[in-house]
């Protein structure tokens, strides 16, 4: 167990909506900030009244970015949607992965590890994942360091004209 906190001293570790249902309480006390990014109103309107995900986010003691302040989530912080968009050079954020990502780049993280996001099922997926992968290069760019798991399909594909067949 010491091994596990030696590795995130100094780490920051996000997560998002309803991820609390997910973690147990030991992973939970690891993370450092949340995002819940949809319209406060709509976001509550679909919530099922079993998943606790309003109270969890009423109860936070960490940072809450959200579209914006909500004075019932007293954590709340509005996303610096501007400077964000500012530093990435519009507003092209498709996904609230791709608002994390994009506000670590914003932020200058030198490095940035991803776990459980591959955009590879979803329709949804067809639009969020060019502008997650966008992000990715923008941020290899910088010279941010980004580390995925190797089963993860980010930044993958055939390789023109060597693996791909041609039709004459």
């Amino acid at each position: 167990r010491n091994l596990v906190s030696n590795e995130l001293a100094g780490v920051e570790v996000w997560c998002l909506n309803q991820g609390h249902n997910v973690f147990d309480s030991e992973t939970m006390a690891k993370f450092t900030r949340w995002f819940q990014i949809h319209p406060y109103t709509e976001m509550a309107a679909r919530q099922p009244s079993n998943n606790g995900h309003l109270d969890w986010l009423r109860n936070a003691t960490i940072p809450v970015y959200m579209e914006e302040v909500h004075p019932e989530i007293k954590t709340s912080i509005r996303f610096p949607y501007e400077e964000v968009c500012e530093t990435i050079g519009g507003n092209y954020l498709t996904s609230a992965p791709a608002f994390m990502l994009a506000l670590a780049i914003h932020e200058g993280f030198e490095c940035i590890k991803l776990y459980g996001v591959d955009m590879a099922m979803d329709p949804e997926y067809t639009y969020e994942r060019p502008c997650f992968e966008y992000l990715l290069g923008m941020a290899k760019g910088k010279g941010i360091r980004i580390w995925m798991p190797e089963e993860c399909p980010l930044l993958k594909g055939p390789l023109y004209a060597k693996t791909v067949e041609i039709p004459s």
